[in-house]
């Protein structure tokens, strides 16, 4: 970080003001002794002085921000991509949350013609944001055979740190709602849905 001018020191400020106002007392015990054009010229220094302060004030505090301006990140700590336009990047993951309501075979079709998936749950320390939605969409849960166990769409099984199932009612596909829980929905029934990619 960059050193301060001397001058710009907060305690030569706080002496500034002192100063300022020890010159406003001596112009008020002066009005009450002085003669009346040596009152107005001791009230033209006064303002003057009073000018002055506040100028080397405003100048202190646009110089100490300037000073204290934090350093960008490196390229390397920063950036998070390549996304598809206005998806969100956290952790080397796209994500888009689309408003549309559609079955969860129409919201698959639609995360597949986009080159991603529906919303599957690696890791809550790493997906960590999830926890914070608040509505239901459709996630890449479902499952085969009825009855059976819950799967993603890649194939492999729902592990029990992933995700906690909540039954709500008779269906073989899933929303996710918040922290980190999935409830069980009729696939055909319409919802919101989220889309993700991962960058490799």
């Amino acid at each position: 970080m960059k050193n301060i001018p001397k001058m710009f020191n907060p305690y030569f400020l706080i002496f500034l003001t002192l100063f300022l106002f020890v010159c406003l007392l001596v112009c008020f015990l002066l009005f009450l002794t002085a003669s009346p054009f040596f009152l107005v010229h001791s009230i033209a220094i006064a303002l003057g002085i009073h000018f002055i302060i506040m100028v080397m004030i405003c100048g202190a505090i646009i110089i100490h921000s300037l000073f204290h301006q934090e350093a960008p990140l490196p390229l390397q700590e920063s950036y998070c991509g390549p996304c598809p336009k206005n998806w969100i990047c956290y952790r080397n993951t796209c994500y888009q949350f689309f408003n549309e309501s559609k079955s969860w075979y129409q919201s698959q079709a639609s995360c597949v013609s986009q080159n991603s998936s529906l919303l599957k749950i690696y890791s809550r320390e790493h997906q960590d944001f999830l926890k914070l939605v608040k509505s239901y969409h459709w996630m890449g849960l479902i499952q085969t055979p009825p009855n059976g166990s819950w799967q993603w769409e890649d194939g492999s099984i729902l592990l029990p740190d992933q995700l906690t199932m909540v039954d709500m009612q008779n269906g073989t596909c899933a929303v996710y709602g918040s922290n980190f829980k999935a409830y069980t929905e009729n696939c055909l029934t319409p919802n919101t849905y989220i889309c993700m990619q991962r960058i490799v």
